[in-house]
């Protein structure tokens, strides 16, 4: 925002906020930066009296929640003068998260090329911020409330790639379940079919639709519902249908009259477990709301599709390790590698005594899960002492790294844990008290190295550590 005279505005202290640049505009306001790093002012955008009242009457609500915990840039003090407004703290270091979408979609279209896509962090950390996108969401649903405008001006994350720090801002339009009347603000484009028609207001139903377009968004360069029919119809019309959810989307198998037309196919950048999220949100979800996922189970789906990536050695793209197969081939450049590049884990539970009578077909005792995670060279990844992909297991602290060099993989124990290592066929067990290593050549599929973790404070609670070694990880 270039200087003007009304450039500086008044909070209900008389304190001064000079607006330096705008940095986001939502659907009611704008936000800028202030001359105090760290601090920025979101302006109402509107004259109407009415809605100005509606908007105080909402400001007051939101300066009295207790939103402790969570990354929301709340609102601090009001804005009174030349126009209304509120301001509001953010750490230094983060940019909007549409300045990332930007920089990657002007690459692609101009250039054919996906080199930004990955320097502003590739597929990988993409899914991290979507997931603590994700996570942030389903604590503020859990406690009653909706956001309300998700959008990618609305969310800022760190600008530097190697990161992945996420805050929420504009956030004046939570709310506790479903408003009235005062409801219907959304960015256009990440609005729910529902509230574009004006049929409902926000609610936890409408964030997860939200929440849906944005990752789509982020992960292809595309909008969901603005394929072949937006580009060949009338801009305007066909634009407002496809808000409004009166086309199918581009990946819908039954109607491909609106198919994809550009931006990056979503094969290469969801696995199959993602693409059914996408597809119940955008299919059914179109309209019949309850059948939208949670943002409980998008944070899942993430968790797991970060913990299959792999990164090619030649592209430094990420892409989804192939579990039927050793050889894994990157589909940016081609570039095949072999199990010299990547290990698997895969978390097993062991019956006890008392399940084993019902399941003597099952082999050793243990059933293996479908939970697997990837470690290839120059990657790390940490584990937690509770079943993986649960609530706990986000909400436990970190216990043991996993590294992997040149092919060696290495078990690194966090302060106070306990991590156990043994062989599937043999009883004897190793206690891990230091970083050890795993040649690349003692590593077996037939015979592989079972790992157990826990934090040493547990063990004052036996029945708590013995469930906790019923879930091994084997390196495979």
């Amino acid at each position: 925002m270039n200087k003007k005279k009304n450039s500086i505005v008044y909070d209900k202290h008389n304190n001064a906020y000079e607006l330096i640049k705008r940095v986001g505009e939502g659907g009611q306001g704008i936000v800028c930066q202030t001359q105090h790093n760290g601090v920025l002012v979101k302006i109402l955008n509107t004259k109407n009296q009415s809605a100005i009242n509606r908007w105080q009457k909402q400001l007051d609500w939101s300066l009295r929640q207790d939103l402790s915990g969570l990354n929301l840039a709340l609102p601090k003090v009001q804005i009174v003068k030349p126009r209304l407004g509120y301001v509001m703290e953010l750490m230094d270091g983060l940019i909007p998260l549409q300045d990332v979408l930007e920089k990657s979609f002007s690459d692609l279209i101009d250039n054919q090329s996906i080199k930004q896509y990955i320097q502003t962090g590739g597929l990988k950390r993409r899914l991290q911020i979507l997931l603590k996108v994700a996570k942030t969401l389903a604590k503020l649903h859990s406690r009653g409330y909706a956001y309300g405008d998700i959008s990618p001006a609305n969310i800022f994350v760190s600008e530097d790639s190697r990161y992945s720090e996420v805050w929420f801002i504009d956030c004046d339009n939570l709310c506790v379940n479903e408003r009235e009347g005062f409801t219907h603000i959304y960015t256009p484009g990440y609005g729910a079919p529902e509230v574009v028609k004006g049929d409902m207001g926000v609610n936890a139903l409408t964030d997860q639709w939200s929440f849906a377009v944005m990752a789509f968004e982020l992960l292809t360069h595309q909008h969901p519902f603005k394929g072949l029919h937006v580009e060949d119809g009338e801009p305007e019309v066909v634009e407002e249908q496809a808000y409004r959810g009166e086309l199918p989307w581009i990946y819908d198998t039954d109607d491909e009259s609106n198919e994809s037309v550009g931006g990056i196919d979503l094969a290469l950048v969801a696995n199959e477990k993602l693409y059914k999220l996408f597809d119940q949100c955008f299919a059914k979800g179109r309209t019949q709301p309850f059948e939208r996922p949670s943002l409980n189970t998008w944070g899942a789906a993430l968790q797991e599709a970060l913990d299959r990536l792999l990164e090619c050695p030649t592209c430094s793209s990420h892409y989804f390790t192939n579990l039927k197969s050793d050889e894994q081939t990157c589909p940016f450049c081609s570039t095949s590698v072999g199990k010299e590049h990547y290990a698997l884990l895969r978390q097993v539970i062991y019956l006890n005594e008392e399940d084993s009578q019902y399941s003597s077909n099952l082999p050793d005792s243990y059933v293996e899960t479908d939970n697997v995670r990837v470690v290839s060279n120059g990657m790390s990844l940490t584990f937690n002492s509770a079943p993986y992909n649960t609530e706990l297991w986000f909400e436990t602290d970190e216990n043991l790294t996993v590294t992997m060099s040149e092919g060696d993989i290495y078990f690194i124990p966090e302060s106070q844990a306990v991590c156990n290592i043994s062989r599937k066929n043999t009883e004897q067990t190793h206690q891990i008290t230091r970083k050890q290593r795993i040649a690349a050549d003692r590593r077996s599929a037939s015979n592989p190295y079972e790992i157990t973790n826990w934090q040493k404070a547990d063990e004052t609670n036996a029945e708590f550590v013995d469930l906790l070694k019923t879930y091994r990880w084997q390196l495979v």
